[in-house]
């Protein structure tokens, strides 16, 4: 016929032209058909053993995008101009639905369902992604925005000078950028006393990340010039890092499927970067290196509630940073874009 085209194949319940197919559906007692890029689509994920669909292709809310649905409901393959064909099921096609579907935030998906690190499975949307593990279910979100939050002092460094003056260099290296940032230096710290603050140090895709923290006490040093030696430390480091994966720029969040467990890559060149630093002018207190896997971020961004310690607002911290017998914590919070 020419819906179907040229007939290449019965199998069974389904009939596969060269254009469309058309399938029987035992459940509904129905014959039902799929055509076009959906149809390519259904034939690649592997036909009938894939799903049988139970509507015949629709129209959109919005009168561009077209779908079948499948298996009783249970999985969409969806296409609309920009995003192609994609297939969506289980948990994360349920929680899309509850978010109303390609009326979300979200928009229409830009991948299929594929794995993603720790064991997880996502499929990336125009505007974000739907993350899912066993034990998160399914968790939507766009990028996440990480903050430097400020630090307490548990001890000051007890230097003849008085009160401390310290100050936060903090590196950030994720698979596709690279950056450092500075704090203010605060004047008169004294033990007991904490420094609240808010500087954006990420906004991205959670792909994963490594932070690399180091907390100064300023005598006679320019912070400015370190925070330039760590920005050139992490450039250097990422230059390698991506050299040595022989990574390319990709779009979607699924991409943190292939980059993401490769971050620990990086850490070595960061590690071996930041160890040539300082050999003059101000005292490091102490560091702290911090590597968050897209799950991490994922988790922290939706499922973690902020917690607040002497005036600073926080997900997470450092661990006691000491040095000079001075004793003290950096905070960081994160946030969905």
């Amino acid at each position: 016929s020419k819906f179907l085209g040229q007939l290449l194949r019965k199998d069974g319940i389904a009939w596969y032209g060269e254009l469309a197919c058309v399938c029987y559906n035992s459940n509904t007692r129905s014959v039902l058909e799929i055509h076009g890029a959906i149809y390519q689509k259904w034939v690649a994920l592997g036909g009938v053993n894939w799903g049988i669909p139970n509507t015949d292709e629709s129209p959109c809310w919005d009168g561009t995008g077209r779908f079948n649905h499948f298996n009783g409901d249970q999985a969409t393959i969806i296409w609309s101009p920009q995003t192609g064909a994609q297939a969506i099921w289980g948990d994360i096609r349920r929680r899309w639905a509850e978010l109303g579907w390609e009326r979300s935030y979200l928009g229409y998906p830009t991948s299929d369902e594929s794995n993603f690190p720790d064991g997880g499975r996502v499929n990336s949307f125009q505007r974000g992604g739907i993350y899912w593990w066993p034990d998160t279910g399914a968790l939507d979100l766009n990028d996440v925005v990480l903050h430097y939050t400020g630090l307490v002092c548990l001890r000051e460094t007890g230097e003849t000078s008085g009160a401390d003056e310290p100050y936060v260099l903090m590196g950030v290296v994720s698979p596709f950028s690279s950056a450092a940032f500075r704090s203010q230096t605060y004047s008169s710290v004294d033990s007991d006393t904490s420094r609240p603050d808010l500087i954006e140090i990420y906004r991205g895709k959670p792909n994963g990340l490594i932070l690399e923290i180091t907390l100064m006490e300023n005598d006679h040093g320019d912070p400015e010039k370190f925070r330039k030696e760590i920005q050139a430390a992490m450039t250097a480091a990422h230059g390698l890092g991506t050299a040595a994966l022989g990574l390319i720029p990709v779009v979607g969040g699924a991409i943190a499927a292939v980059v993401g467990p490769l971050i620990q890559k990086f850490i070595p060149e960061v590690a071996k970067a930041v160890n040539n630093l300082f050999g003059f002018g101000d005292d490091k207190i102490g560091s702290e290196r911090i590597v968050l896997t897209g799950k991490d971020l994922i988790l922290l961004a939706r499922r973690t509630n902020n917690s607040n310690y002497k005036n600073v607002g926080y997900k997470f911290s450092t661990n006691n940073l000491r040095g000079h017998n001075a004793n003290y914590k950096v905070y960081f919070g994160i946030v969905p874009a």
